[in-house]
C-alpha cells in the first residue's frame, strides 16, 4: 500500500514537471551587450536553448521571446509570439533566439513556453505579459492562481475596480471581461496587474513587488504557484517556490531556467528557495530571503539571527570561485579555506565593506605562495560561535 501510494506521487510530481510552463531568461552583467560573450559562454548558452527546444514537447501552447536593449528606447519590435510550439517552429524559434546574443543592442532576453492551464488557447503564447508605463515592464510565470481570488486582491474584493477598468485583461476576442470573456483572461495577466498597481501605488518596483507577492502568499497562494521574472526594462526580479527556478553566473550574464539542462557541467545552477527574490543586472546580484511575509496580528516573536554561508559558484570552478554569506553587521567573521590534507591555504577577517557585501572572491592562482593543486577545498566560516563549512572543487 505505501509503496502504491509512493509510486503515484512521483508520478505526479514527475508529470507536473513535466506538463508545467518553462522559463528562461539571461541578463547581461554590464553596459554592454550580450554578443561579447565568449565562445564558452556562447556553448553554455546553446545547451539552454537546446534544453527549452527540447521541453516543448510537453509544452504545446505556443512560446515566446522578448528583448531588451541596452537602452530602454531600444525597445520597441522586440517581442516575438507563436502558438505552435517551439520544435514544430523551429526556424522561427532558433532565428529569434540567436538574435539574442547576435545583436548589438541586446542586454536582457526573456523566452517563455506555454502549457495552457488557464484562459484562452490556441493563441500565440501571451507571456511575457507587457505593461507600458514609463518603462516597458513585462513579466513571464509559471505556476497557477485562482483568477477570482486575484480579482478580490486587486479590486479590493470588488469594492474598487477602477485599475481594471483602466488597464483591461485581455480576452483575445472572446467578449468582455466582465462578461463571457473571463474564461479567456489568463491567471497570470492578473498577476501582472497586481503587481503593477502595487508598483504605482509605491511608485518604486521593489516595494511594490513585495507589496503584490505578500498580498497573494496572505492569501493562500502558495509561493511554488508563484514562479515568475520581471522585469523593469534594465534589471531581473526572479522569484518563486523552492526549486521553482534556478540562475547561474558565467564571465558576462546571469542565466535563469526552470529547467536548466544536464551538460552545462563547468557552469553551476543555484536554485532559489521558497519565498525568495533574487535581482540580477549590471551591478551584480541581491538576494532577498523569505521576501514576501505574511501579515499576523500574533505578537512579533524575535528570532535570533544567525551568520549563513551560502553554497559557492560556480563549482568546480577553475579560475574563481565567489563566496556568498550572510554576515550579522555586528560580529568580527573570519574565513578559511583548507585542502584536503587539512592545511590552510587563505585566511582572513572580513573587512565591513566584505561583509556588507555578502560575499568574497577566491583566485587560487594568484595566490603569492606556490601554485594550489586541484582537488577538494573546504570553506570555514567562523563567526562568534557560529562555524559553517562547505566544499568547493578546484579544477586546473
Amino acid at each position: 500500500m505505501y509503496r502504491s501510494i509512493l509510486t503515484l506521487f512521483l508520478i505526479f510530481n514527475f508529470s507536473a514537471e513535466i506538463f508545467a510552463c518553462r522559463i528562461w531568461a539571461v541578463i547581461s552583467k554590464s553596459d554592454l551587450a550580450l554578443n561579447v560573450a565568449t565562445n564558452q559562454e556562447l556553448e553554455f548558452v546553446s545547451y539552454q536553448l537546446d534544453a527549452l527546444y527540447d521541453q516543448s514537447q510537453y509544452n504545446q501552447d505556443g512560446w515566446a521571446v522578448i528583448r531588451y536593449g541596452i537602452s530602454v528606447d531600444s525597445m520597441a519590435g522586440t517581442v516575438f509570439r507563436s502558438a505552435l510550439p517551439a520544435n514544430e517552429d523551429s526556424l522561427n524559434y532558433w532565428t529569434t533566439v540567436n538574435e539574442i546574443f547576435g545583436d548589438q543592442s541586446d542586454r536582457i532576453g526573456i523566452a517563455h513556453i506555454r502549457a495552457a492551464t488557464s484562459g484562452a488557447s490556441l493563441i500565440p503564447n501571451p507571456h511575457p505579459w507587457i505593461f507600458e508605463a514609463s518603462k516597458t515592464y513585462s513579466l513571464v510565470h509559471n505556476g497557477g492562481a485562482s483568477k477570482e481570488l486575484l480579482y478580490d486582491l486587486i479590486t479590493d474584493n470588488g469594492l474598487d475596480d477602477t485599475w481594471l477598468e483602466q488597464h483591461p485583461p485581455q480576452t483575445f476576442g472572446n467578449g468582455d471581461w466582465r462578461d463571457e470573456g473571463w474564461n479567456s483572461v489568463v491567471d497570470s495577466e492578473l498577476i501582472m496587474l497586481l503587481i503593477m498597481k502595487q508598483v504605482n501605488i509605491f511608485d518604486d518596483v521593489l516595494i511594490g513587488l513585495e507589496a503584490a507577492f505578500s498580498l497573494m502568499i496572505e492569501a493562500g497562494i502558495s509561493p511554488y504557484m508563484l514562479n515568475c521574472v520581471f522585469s523593469d526594462s534594465e534589471s531581473l526580479y526572479v522569484y518563486g517556490g523552492s526549486n521553482g527556478l534556478k540562475f547561474s553566473e558565467s564571465e558576462s550574464f546571469y542565466s535563469i531556467m526552470s529547467s536548466p539542462p544536464n551538460n552545462s557541467v563547468s557552469y553551476n545552477w543555484e536554485p532559489i528557495s521558497s519565498g525568495e527574490l533574487i535581482i540580477l543586472n549590471k551591478d551584480g546580484f541581491t538576494r532577498y530571503p523569505l521576501f514576501a511575509v505574511v501579515q499576523s496580528n500574533e505578537p512579533e516573536i524575535v528570532v535570533p539571527q544567525k551568520p549563513e554561508l551560502y553554497p559557492a559558484y560556480p563549482n568546480p570552478f577553475n579560475g574563481q570561485v565567489v563566496i556568498p554569506f550572510k554576515a550579522i553587521s555586528d560580529r568580527p567573521i573570519s574565513m578559511s579555506i583548507f585542502n584536503i590534507s587539512g592545511i590552510s591555504v587563505y585566511s582572513k577577517y572580513l573587512s565591513t565593506r566584505e561583509k556588507e557585501s555578502g560575499k568574497i572572491i577566491w583566485q587560487p592562482d594568484k595566490a603569492v605562495e606556490n601554485s594550489h593543486s586541484s582537488g577538494v577545498y573546504i570553506i570555514k566560516m567562523i563567526s562568534g560561535v557560529d562555524v559553517k563549512t562547505s566544499k568547493i572543487l578546484f579544477i586546473k
